[in-house]
């Protein structure tokens, strides 16, 4: 008896342990394996999923599954395998996309697949995905996560918009990461077409909380955030690298590494390959001015600590492209092309750039979770 009730026999997913006595409902949450942003902004969720009494059960892969681990080492954990994109070195990163649109169709095929086997494996009440196309399902209520209700692209844009569209339109709810009205932080992204019928505004996602004391020195003058997608994430990090020291700056970098352990002290630069999110925060928190990429999750952290910022956008990632004008344009952060990159030049305009001051809304966020709860 004991082995009917708590040991679910070894499948693809490993094996696992179902307690029917428990009575808790369970959602799988599963960001997209696209640079570290996607899991960064499951945490609230998977915060507010935990307060409210959900059994969460993760699903990921490489570094935002080992990021996740870090944050919860005692949550299950399923392997999901991506759509195995590669990225381009230059060039724009929408053209690309649209090529790779057959091997992208293909894994989202195969996600579905792998849901329905977990679904059935992990007794799964509803799924919360993020960004992850392939995870909605007809057998429990499905929730998709973007801020891209729209995608930037300089050519086929109607075509792309579209296919988000109805991809979009097979989960049963669309939960976006922002604000309803002109204030916000996604623009274009989340404000330009008409929504699906089952969208709904749940304020920005940071895994931060605002502190309102400053510090009484700083201990930084710059804090690095490298991340990105392979190539450029190095490329990056040489070039970050290479500013500070050739201004003598005491800094901090972080690599977005979450799966291995690096901390390099070279003279006025550490490097650590990766923070927890308090850890992170208290860094940040303590550092003059914040070097990042213009992602959308970064944007938010930085909005709700309230800090200034230097973007530096992917070359060729539209989206970030895209941000880093729009927060450029009404006086936010101070923007600059990669390969333009000079840090001293770039200090000089901070004055301008005050950032935003932004409050998350828990409770837009906090409703949205109760509904979906409800439905399960």
């Amino acid at each position: 008896m004991k082995g009917f009730l708590t040991e679910w026999p070894k499948n693809i997913f490993g094996s696992i342990t179902f307690d029917l006595m428990s009575g808790k409902k369970k959602v799988l949450v599963a960001p997209l394996n696209w640079g570290l942003g996607h899991a960064t902004r499951c945490i609230p969720i998977i915060r507010e999923l935990i307060s409210q009494g959900v059994e969460v059960i993760l699903a990921a892969e490489e570094h935002p599954k080992a990021l996740l681990q870090r944050e919860y080492p005692k949550l299950e954990f399923i392997d999901l395998s991506g759509y195995d994109v590669t990225y381009p070195s230059s060039g724009n990163m929408a053209v690309h996309m649209i090529k790779l649109m057959p091997r992208i169709l293909n894994g989202v095929k195969k996600e579905g697949e792998q849901l329905n086997k977990a679904i059935d494996d992990f007794g799964i009440d509803g799924v919360i995905s993020d960004n992850r196309f392939g995870l909605y399902s007809n057998r429990v209520p499905t929730v998709f996560i973007t801020h891209q209700v729209m995608i930037k692209s300089p050519y086929a844009e109607s075509i792309l918009q579209k296919l988000n569209r109805r991809f979009i339109r097979k989960f049963d709810h669309c939960w976006i990461p922002d604000f309803e009205g002109t204030e916000n932080l996604s623009g274009d992204l989340s404000h330009k077409y008409k929504l699906t019928e089952s969208a709904r505004f749940i304020g920005p996602l940071s895994r931060f909380s605002k502190d309102e004391k400053e510090p009484d020195a700083y201990k930084y003058d710059v804090i690095a955030v490298i991340s990105g997608p392979e190539p450029q994430r190095t490329l990056f990090q040489h070039i970050v690298t290479t500013e500070l020291e050739i201004n003598n700056i005491k800094a901090l970098m972080v690599l977005g590494k979450a799966s291995i352990h690096q901390d390099v002290q070279q003279e006025k630069i550490t490097m650590k390959s990766h923070l927890k999110a308090d850890e992170l925060q208290d860094a940040i928190n303590k550092s003059r001015i914040v070097v990042a990429r213009s992602g959308y999750s970064t944007i938010m952290d930085l909005a709700t600590l309230g800090k200034s910022a230097i973007l530096i956008p992917t070359p060729g990632q539209t989206e970030q492209e895209y941000l880093a004008q729009y927060h450029y344009e009404r006086g936010h952060y101070f923007t600059v092309e990669q390969d333009r990159f000079d840090l001293d030049e770039a200090l000089d305009q901070m004055d301008r750039f005050k950032g935003i001051k932004s409050d998350t809304n828990a409770t837009l966020l906090k409703q949205a979770v109760t509904e979906f709860i409800q439905t399960l």
